[in-house]
């Protein structure tokens, strides 16, 4: 992904998370990873796979399509 896409990725992660009044920490420990993992998706600075893609939307209860932005 260009750049660009991952910090947009990074905004809709973001505001799935807060829309299900969750915190990064609360997610982190829902999905199983770090605080730090959870800063650096929202921040733009990296992309999960697509396994943890799939956990995300079901946590967040979006799709993968609307956290891509597709």
């Amino acid at each position: 992904m260009r750049k660009m896409d991952v910090k947009y990725f990074g905004r809709r992660m973001a505001r799935a998370r807060k829309k299900n009044h969750l915190t990064q920490t609360q997610l982190a420990k829902r999905i199983y990873v770090s605080l730090g993992t959870i800063s650096r998706y929202e921040r733009g600075l990296s992309m999960p796979d697509m396994p943890m893609l799939i956990k995300l939307s079901k946590e967040l209860d979006v799709s993968v399509d609307y956290l891509l932005g597709v």
